[in-house]
């Protein structure tokens, strides 16, 4: 790889010695800073709790930027597993938003969940996607996520109490903690519990659904 006098690395060069395409952003530039490596996409998956013997599910989330770098903003698609334009979307994002981190160019953190729901993209009945409604126990994917605001009060109750205001960070490290102790007892009940620990402290979430209209829109 090339190295310039000043300790910077060719652009052109670091995209070469890896492979990457033409339309790779670092060769814009002919030279950028060898001690900040690029920060490449973190994928964790989450296991969720087995319904069966034999059988396991996870969630899968895709981290962009540096966590704590700035604020967060989460993404999530098909909540509602039978309402696939959100697949389509989260597919073409995660393509930008790493085009943007190997640009050097995202600020804070970006979680993308592309399928959020495991469970109803598993279900199926005589050939027909049922992802709305959890097929055992009939609920709704999209309901009944648990209300966390009196347990983190109570985490937050001994400073209250001694004058000391919460701040941003210490309400949601309360909520955090607080979702930790949630029940996982059941496949759906630890889905949820995920979903609400990842997006219980971003500053901002996105929740995609569709409906028939927007079915023909996406896809024309």
């Amino acid at each position: 790889m090339e190295r310039g006098a000043d300790g910077e690395h060719d652009g052109a060069a670091w995209c070469n010695d890896r492979g990457l395409p033409d339309h790779c952003p670092r060769r814009a530039s002919p030279r950028w800073r060898g001690t900040h490596r690029p920060i490449r996409m973190r994928t964790e998956r989450h296991l969720l709790t087995a319904c069966t013997p034999g059988t396991t599910r996870e969630l899968v989330s895709l981290h962009f930027g540096s966590a704590g770098s700035g604020r967060k903003a989460l993404i999530q698609a098909a909540l509602h597993a039978d309402e696939p334009p959100g697949l389509l979307v989260a597919w073409h994002l995660r393509r930008e938003l790493a085009a943007l981190e190997a640009d050097g160019r995202m600020r804070g953190e970006v979680v993308l969940l592309p399928m959020a729901n495991p469970i109803g993209l598993s279900q199926r009945v005589l050939g027909r996607a049922l992802g709305r409604f959890e097929l055992g126990g009939g609920e709704n994917f999209n309901r009944n996520y648990a209300d966390l605001s009196a347990a983190a009060f109570a985490k937050l109750r001994g400073d209250i109490d001694a004058g000391i205001a919460p701040t941003v960070a210490s309400a949601r490290a309360a909520l955090r903690a607080a979702a930790t102790e949630l029940s996982a007892d059941t496949e759906l009940k630890s889905l949820r519990k995920t979903l609400l620990s990842l997006a219980i402290d971003a500053d901002l979430v996105l929740d995609l659904h569709c409906d028939n209209e927007a079915v023909l829109h996406l896809y024309t």
